[in-house]
């Protein structure tokens, strides 16, 4: 996965993204890339990247049922 993949999927204008929200997206793509996603039991990780890069872009917490914690 990619930024520009991601933001495709979001449906997002790229020129309406700020530089931080391009960080952020970023570092999230990067965990997911390398598997450090956090785990639904409802959600694929598919599903919780592309609900958590929508937090970013609309400045949000994300509501993720199901969220399982790891230490």
């Amino acid at each position: 996965m990619t930024v520009e993949t991601l933001i495709i999927k979001l449906g997002v204008n790229p020129k309406e993204i700020s530089k931080a929200e391009i960080i952020l997206l970023t570092s999230l793509v990067e965990r997911y890339n390398h598997g450090y996603m956090r785990r639904s039991i409802y959600f694929s990780y598919e599903e919780v990247l592309i609900k958590e890069a929508e937090g970013i872009i609309h400045g949000y917490l994300p509501e993720i049922d199901g969220i399982i914690y790891e230490d």
